[in-house]
C-alpha cells in the first residue's frame, strides 16, 4: 500500500511538475529550430546565389575583355596589313600574351571567305558565308557563338566583331580555347558536390559537367530550370539521373547562356543538419538531466509527502481511537450502573449461600432439599448475571477494541439496532425514550461497519446529553432508501443548539458542552468518518425545539460499482 501510494505521488508530481513544462519547452524549442532551419536554408540558398553571381561577373568579364582584345586588334590594323600571316601570327602572339584563353585567328573578307589563318588548323580559303556567326555578326559587330563544330569538327566557340574600313568591311574572329574556357568555368568549389556549368538557350551544354554532360549535349534537367531575366535565383530540384539539388541559375549578358551552379541537397544542407544535430542533442542530454532531476526531486517530495499521510492517516486513527474512547467514558455511568445491578444481585445470593452453609456446619446433619434447591437457585442465579456482565463488557470492549478499515456489505437495521442497545440502558436512567423507524426494504450497502457504529454511538450519545433533567424526552432513529442513498436521522427534542454554533458544530475541539465534560472530537470525527465512507453528514437544530443530524450514505460504498470480491465480503450484515 505504502509503495503503491509512493508511486502514485511520484506519478502525479512528475506529470504536473515535468510534463507540462516540457511540453511547453519542446513547443518553444521545434519553434525556435524550425525558424533557424529556415534561416539557414535561405542562407545557404541566398550564399549559392552570391556565388553564382561572383562567377557569371568574372565569365562576363573574361568575354568582354576578350571580345575588346579582338575588337582593338581590328582598329589597330587595316585589311591589307592584317591579311598577312606573319602580321597575323604576330598579332595572335600579342593577344595571348594578353589571354592564353585565345588559340587562333583568322580574317575573313566580305564575302565570308577566310582569306587569312594562323592556328593548327587548315581553314584558309573557306567560306562561312552560311554560317550562323558570320550573318550574326553583320548584324552585332561583336559576336559570341555558341559552341559549334564546324569545319574542324571539334566543340569550339569563337568571338568575332566586324571591321568597316571605308568601303569595305571585313572581319576578324577568334576561337577561344576550350579547355582554357573549361576549367574558368569549372573552377569553383562549394562543399564536396558544387559544380557550375554554362548551357545556352536550346539547353545544350557550352562546358562540361563534372557529374555528367559533354559539350553540345541536351542536359535532360534543361526544362527544370528556373531564370528570370538578369536575376539570379535559387531553387530546389530533382535531376532527372537521380537526386535533389540546391540550384542557382542566371544568365549572361550578350550570349544569353545559362550559368547553373548546383550542389547535391545533402551537402548544401550539412552544415544545417548538424546544427539540428546538435539542438537535438543538447535538448536530449538536457531533457534527461532535467528529467533525472525531477526523478530525484519528485522521489525525495513523494517520499516526505508519502510519511506526512502515512502520519496523517496514523493521526486520524489515533483521532479515531480517541473518539471511541471519548464515547466509552460518555457511557460509562449508564454501564456503571448497568453492570452494579447484577453485582447487587450476585452478592444477595453469596449472602444467601453462606447463611445456608453455616446452618449445615452447625447442625452437622444432611443438608435438608429445600436448602440445596435455593444454593443451587442461587448458584444459577450468579451464574445468569456474571453472563449479564459480560455482555455488557464485551459489548464495551468491542466498541472500544481498535480495528483496521473493512468495507463489506452491511445492513443497517442490525447495525443501528446493536448500537441503540449500547444506549438504551443509559437512556432509560435518564428516563429518555428511543423511537425506532426502519424502511422493511432497506438494502444492503458497502461500507465499514465499525466506522458507522462509532458514528451513531455518538450521534445519539449527543442526543442523550441534550436531553438531559427534560421531562417526556425523545429520540428519534429512522432510516429511508432515497435514490442510490440510504439516509438516517438520528432526532430528538432537546435543548437545541445557537445558530452561530451550526457553522462551527463539525470542527475539531469545537464543543458546546462544559469544561471537562466534552472533547469536541466527536463531530469532527463523525464528519471525516462519513466523507471518507463517501458519505454525507448534515445538521438542522432550533434551540429549545431539538436537533437533526442526518447521515447519507452511497449503496456503492466510498468507490465506484464492482469492486472485486478480496475487498469486499458477499456475505450480508458481516461484522454486525
Amino acid at each position: 500500500m505504502k509503495t503503491d501510494s509512493f508511486k502514485h505521488i511520484r506519478r502525479v508530481i512528475l506529470s504536473r511538475v515535468l510534463l507540462v513544462p516540457f511540453i511547453i519547452v519542446m513547443l518553444v524549442f521545434g519553434t525556435l529550430l524550425y525558424y533557424f532551419a529556415s534561416n539557414l536554408r535561405d542562407q545557404v540558398a541566398s550564399q549559392l546565389v552570391r556565388i553564382a553571381d561572383g562567377h557569371r561577373n568574372l565569365i562576363e568579364q573574361f568575354l568582354q575583355e576578350r571580345a575588346y582584345d579582338l575588337k582593338f586588334a581590328a582598329a589597330s590594323h587595316s585589311f591589307k596589313g592584317i591579311g598577312y600571316e606573319n602580321k597575323l601570327a604576330l598579332i595572335l602572339e600579342q593577344l595571348q600574351t594578353g589571354s592564353p584563353a585565345f588559340f587562333d585567328l583568322g580574317v575573313f573578307d566580305e564575302r565570308a571567305d577566310h582569306i587569312a589563318y594562323v592556328g593548327p588548323y587548315n581553314l584558309k580559303g573557306k567560306n562561312y558565308a552560311d554560317s550562323e556567326w558570320f550573318k550574326a555578326v553583320q548584324k552585332k559587330n561583336i559576336y559570341i557563338s555558341d559552341v559549334f563544330s564546324g569545319y574542324r569538327k571539334i566543340p569550339h566557340f569563337i568571338i568575332a566583331v566586324k571591321k568597316e574600313e571605308g568601303d569595305r568591311v571585313w572581319y576578324l574572329r577568334a576561337t577561344i580555347d576550350t579547355l582554357f574556357f573549361n576549367d574558368l568555368v569549372e573552377n569553383i568549389r562549394v562543399g564536396k558536390t558544387g559544380e557550375a556549368y554554362l548551357l545556352n538557350r536550346d539547353g545544350m551544354f557550352q562546358t562540361r559537367r563534372r557529374s555528367g554532360g559533354n559539350l553540345m549535349e541536351t542536359d535532360p534537367d534543361y526544362g527544370t530550370y528556373r531564370a528570370r531575366g538578369k536575376e539570379t535565383i535559387s531553387f530546389v530540384a530533382e535531376s532527372n539521373l537521380g537526386g535533389m539539388y540546391l540550384y542557382a541559375a542566371g544568365r549572361l549578358r550578350g550570349t544569353g547562356w545559362l550559368l547553373v551552379v548546383r550542389q547535391e541537397i545533402g551537402d548544401a544542407y550539412a552544415p544545417l543538419a548538424r546544427a539540428v544535430v546538435l539542438a537535438v542533442a543538447i535538448v536530449i542530454m538536457g531533457g534527461a538531466v532535467v528529467v533525472m532531476m525531477a526523478f530525484v526531486l519528485a522521489t525525495g517530495v513523494a517520499g516526505k509527502l508519502t510519511a506526512a499521510d502515512i502520519e496523517k492517516r496514523q493521526m486520524g486513527a489515533q483521532l479515531l481511537m480517541a473518539g471511541r474512547l471519548a464515547e466509552v467514558g460518555e457511557m460509562s455511568a449508564g454501564l456503571a450502573h448497568e453492570i452494579n445491578n447484577p453485582l447487587q444481585i450476585m452478592k444477595s445470593e453469596q449472602f444467601m449461600i453462606n447463611d445456608i452453609l453455616n446452618e449445615i456446619e452447625k447442625d452437622g446433619r444432611q443438608p435438608d432439599p429445600e436448602n440445596l434447591r435455593l444454593v443451587r437457585d442461587s448458584v444459577n442465579q450468579i451464574g445468569t448475571q456474571i453472563d449479564r456482565c459480560r455482555q455488557v463488557t464485551q459489548g464495551l470492549l468491542k466498541f472500544a477494541r481498535k480495528s483496521e478499515t473493512s468495507i463489506k456489505s452491511v445492513r443497517l437495521e442490525p447495525l443501528i439496532l446493536e448500537v441503540v442497545e449500547m444506549v438504551e440502558r443509559r437512556a432509560r436512567v435518564e428516563d429518555i425514550r428511543i423511537v425506532k423507524k426502519f424502511d422493511t426494504l432497506l438494502p444492503p450497502i458497502f461500507t465499514d461497519p465499525a466506522q458507522l457504529q462509532q458514528v451513531f454511538l455518538n450521534l445519539l450519545n449527543n442526543a442523550i446529553y441534550a436531553l438531559k433533567g427534560k421531562n417526556n424526552g425523545e429520540i428519534q432513529i429512522a432510516a429511508d432508501r432515497e435514490n442510490d442513498e440510504i439516509a438516517v436521522s438520528v432526532s430528538d427534542n432537546g435543548c437545541g443548539i445557537r445558530e452561530e454554533h451550526l457553522e462551527k458544530i463539525f470542527l475539531p475541539f469545537f464543543t458546546t458542552k462544559p469544561v471537562g465534560t466534552g472533547t469536541g472530537l466527536g463531530l469532527s470525527t463523525c464528519y471525516g468518518i462519513i466523507e471518507r465512507l463517501g458519505g454525507t453528514i448534515a445538521v438542522a437544530s432550533e434551540v429549545n425545539v431539538g436537533t437533526v443530524f442526518t447521515v447519507r450514505m452511497p449503496l456503492d460504498g466510498p468507490g465506484a460499482k464492482g469492486k472485486s470480491e478480496s475487498k469486499y465480503s458477499d456475505k450480508e450484515g458481516e461484522g454486525q
